[in-house]
């Protein structure tokens, strides 16, 4: 979501609280309230400041405090970003651990298909204008990719997609823990291109199934969309049944 347009509201001068606790209630309210979403970059700090009606030392104050309690964080280029919340849920370590092992595996993939099927829903239902501009882009720079001979960035590009299907949600829970769970999801996605070895018809299919659920969220059919995102996962966790049963080489002896 962009900034720019974000609502921050002027903060009264007749406050018995401090100003720094006034500014740090109100974002963390509009974190809460899913209007600052995971990733979301904070405006300039003066301007910000100025949107409040605060100085930037009260501003600063609460910028410094939000970040020591998790709920933003510096980017290299400057300024605050809103963090993750629930990213430490799972870390890159413990996914890679999970995806090890056949049973976990097909357990990510069942909760990846009940978290995306009602996502998807929800997005098909709530979505505004701005978030199916979104969705449009990242499905976009997902179907450029799939269809290029550099697929290098697919994964990522396919997990891009669904994350920004949750954004639109409108249910700041699910859209958390599915940026909390990113890692794991987008090492599943990895997974799978890896599986089918990028094969051409292969991923056709699986383009055409994520061209199912885009085309269902931007018609606005819930159902329609549910289905899609069913079908898609239904596949995904064929490949990995199919790659499970097949038999393992072995080495013998001298």
């Amino acid at each position: 979501m962009s900034t720019e347009t974000m609502q921050f509201r002027p903060i009264p001068t007749f406050t018995r609280k401090r100003l720094s606790d006034v500014v740090s209630d109100q974002i963390k309210a509009l974190i809460s309230e899913g209007a600052l979403r995971p990733g979301d970059r904070l405006p300039a700090e003066r301007d910000l400041a100025a949107q409040l009606g605060v100085s930037r030392p009260s501003l600063r104050e609460a910028l410094i405090r939000l970040e020591a309690d998790g709920y933003i964080e510096m980017t290299g280029r400057g300024g605050f970003v809103v963090v993750d919340i629930t990213a430490a849920v799972i870390s890159k370590p413990l996914a890679e651990l999970l995806l090890q092992n056949a049973r976990t595996r097909s357990d990510i993939l069942e909760l990846r298909q009940g978290l995306e099927s009602i996502a998807t829903v929800y997005a098909t239902e709530r979505a505004t204008p701005e978030d199916l501009a979104a969705i449009s882009t990242a499905f976009e720079a997902l179907k450029a990719c799939a269809l290029s001979s550099d697929r290098t960035h697919l994964a990522d590009l396919d997990a891009a997609f669904h994350l920004a299907i949750a954004d639109s949600t409108h249910n700041v829970a699910l859209a958390h823990v599915m940026h909390g769970i990113h890692t794991l999801i987008r090492e599943s996605m990895r997974q799978s291109h890896r599986l089918i070895d990028y094969d051409d018809a292969m991923e056709q299919q699986l383009l055409d199934q994520h061209q199912a659920i885009y085309d269902a969220i931007i018609a606005r059919e819930p159902q329609k969309a549910r289905s899609a995102a069913e079908q898609h996962l239904t596949y995904v966790r064929a490949l990995y049944e199919r790659h499970a049963a097949q038999p393992r080489p072995t080495t013998e002896g001298n």
